[in-house]
């Protein structure tokens, strides 16, 4: 499906980037996924949005209370569900979280904007395996920065509690 995704992208001059579970399975964290998460810059969602509503099926999704992401679409390709988000945006118990786009590696997240977004998103099981793979893997502090700089202070301290004395090695 990944493969699918990408000729997609490629063939549309979308430029895209993968995170969450699939990136984990990516980095050998994970064995299983359920779905694709794909974030894309403002100017591209419309188009990957037409793209997959065609060659899949778009779902109804209900918007969620806390989660404030600009564009959001919820696909079934391939018979895989596929999220695509631009301007990931969520509450949180002291703000907003606005997570910032930073420079993938070929299409693949940076593990370590997913140390941020689990913490903002509250998946302690996926915050486990990150710190388990952090132990024995060097964190990139600069990435986990540049997430952190416009963060609510529950979000801060929330890293810096589980991934502060990784960051100081």
């Amino acid at each position: 499906m990944l493969k699918q995704l990408e000729t997609i992208c490629r063939l549309n001059g979308i430029a895209y980037r993968i995170g969450g579970s699939q990136l984990l399975k990516h980095h050998g964290i994970v064995d299983e996924t359920n779905d694709i998460d794909v974030f894309v810059e403002p100017d591209q969602f419309e188009r990957l949005d037409q793209i997959l509503s065609r060659a899949g099926e778009k779902q109804s999704t209900e918007p969620h209370e806390a989660y404030l992401t600009t564009y959001f679409g919820e696909y079934v390709f391939e018979g895989t569900d596929v999220d695509v988000m631009s301007s990931f945006r969520m509450k949180c118990t002291d703000g907003i979280y606005t997570h910032p786009y930073i420079e993938a590696e070929g299409n693949w997240m940076h593990l370590e904007e997913w140390i941020v977004l689990y913490t903002v998103i509250g998946r302690k099981d996926k915050l486990t395996r990150l710190a388990r793979y952090f132990e024995t893997h060097d964190i990139n502090e600069g990435i986990v920065h540049a997430c952190l700089r416009r963060a609510p202070q529950s979000v801060v301290e929330g890293v810096t509690e589980r991934f502060g004395e990784m960051m100081k090695r």
